[in-house]
C-alpha cells in the first residue's frame, strides 16, 4: 500500500515540476526522507494530502530554499526537516553554517513554523515521532478546545476525536491501538461510547464496524 501511494505522489508532483525543482524532488527526496515518510508520517496520517516533497520556497535574493517537506494546510506552513548527525557533521563548515541560520529566520519570517528530526529518532524512536507529529497537528488543527455541544470527553475520547480530526479520513481501532497504545477492547470501547455520543459514526462494515470518522454533532467543531 505505502510503496504504490509513495510513488504515486511523487509522480503526480513532478508533473508539476521543472528544471531545479524537478532535480531535488527526483534526487534530494531520497533514503532518509523516503524513512519519514513510510516509518512516522503514514503509519498515523494514512495519506499525503498537503504534504509536499522538496517543496520549493522563494527567497529574498531571487533564489530558492527547498524543505525536505513543506505541509501547506491553511492557515498555517509547515516545514518537516530530516537531519542525519553524520552528514550534517561531514558537509558543515561556517559558510554552511551561516546559510542553514539565514534559512531558518527566513522561513520562520516568512511564516513557515519548523520541525526537525533527527535519522537516528526515526530509526530508534520511530512511536516518539509519530506522537510529536500528532501533537504539532492536533494543537494546530484538532478543533476547538471547548467540549463540542457541552459533551464531556476522557483524555482518551478527547485524543481520538483528535486524531480523526487530524488526519480527516476514516479511522481503525488498529489504528487507535498502535497510536495511543492502548488495547484492542480499549479502543473499541471507546469508539463505541464516541458513536453512542453522536461524535463518530461508522464509516465501513455493517456487522461489525472496521472504520469510524466524524459524526454529525462533531462535523462542525473539529
Amino acid at each position: 500500500m505505502f510503496e504504490n501511494r509513495h510513488a504515486e505522489w511523487i509522480e503526480r508532483q513532478a508533473k508539476n515540476r521543472s528544471g531545479e525543482s524537478l532535480r531535488r524532488l527526483r534526487e534530494g527526496h531520497s533514503h532518509n526522507e523516503k524513512l519519514f515518510a513510510e516509518q512516522i508520517w503514514w503509519p498515523v496520517i494514512g495519506s499525503f494530502e498537503c504534504l509536499l516533497a522538496e517543496h520549493e520556497v522563494r527567497n529574498y535574493r531571487d533564489g530558492s530554499y527547498f524543505l525536505d517537506f513543506g505541509y501547506v494546510r491553511p492557515p498555517y506552513k509547515l516545514d518537516w526537516e530530516i537531519d542525519d548527525f553524520s552528514s550534517h557533521a561531514k558537509n558543515i563548515n561556517r559558510r554552511n553554517f551561516d546559510y542553514e541560520k539565514e534559512r531558518q529566520n527566513q522561513l520562520m519570517l516568512d511564516g513557515w513554523q519548523i520541525y526537525r528530526f533527527s535519522l537516528d529518532a526515526i530509526k530508534e524512536r520511530p512511536r516518539h515521532c509519530q506522537q510529536f507529529v500528532l501533537q504539532v497537528l492536533g494543537k494546530l488543527y484538532g478543533g476547538a478546545s471547548s467540549q463540542p455541544n457541552d459533551i464531556p470527553l476522557t483524555s482518551q475520547q478527547r485524543d481520538i476525536m483528535r486524531m480523526a480530526a487530524i488526519v480527516r479520513r476514516a479511522i481503525t481501532p488498529s489504528e487507535i491501538c498502535r497510536t495511543m497504545n492502548v488495547h484492542p477492547q480499549t479502543a473499541r470501547k471507546r469508539l463505541s461510547e464516541l458513536v453512542q455520543a453522536g461524535l463518530l459514526e461508522p464509516a465501513s462494515g455493517d456487522i461489525r464496524v472496521r472504520a469510524y470518522k466524524l459524526g454529525p454533532k462533531a462535523a462542525q467543531r473539529y
